[in-house]
């Protein structure tokens, strides 16, 4: 059983009943966050600026220009501008507490910038 949070076309937020973990499902990548875990990848991808990375990193092979490391050295969470956007939005509508979500700007977990 899960509570539904929020949702966007490509992806939703529910927090799991059993666990009690905030789930992101978005396109095909999901994150599963404690509150405050939730609170600090929701506030890194807040700050990503899509038009500076897609500029900075239009010369990568990649189609998709905007690159978020997930914690292993070998994988990358790869966005464009749109998608970014939308992972915004869902982010920030989510209500996990039955209040506006305050997005944290002092992150402490260790992602890295491109």
């Amino acid at each position: 059983m899960s509570n539904n949070i929020y949702q966007t076309k490509n992806g939703r937020i529910f927090r799991c009943a059993s666990c009690d973990k905030i789930h992101i499902e978005f396109n095909n990548i999901n994150f599963n966050f404690n509150d405050k875990g939730f609170e600090h990848f929701a506030s890194y991808i807040d700050d990503l600026d899509g038009d500076y990375w897609e500029i900075t990193n239009f010369q990568v092979n990649y189609r998709r220009k905007i690159i978020i490391p997930v914690g292993h050295k070998n994988i990358n969470f790869l966005l464009n501008k749109e998608e970014l956007n939308e992972l915004k939005s869902l982010l920030s509508n989510a209500n996990i507490y039955n209040k506006p979500l305050k997005l944290i700007k002092n992150f402490k977990y260790s992602f890295c910038n491109n």
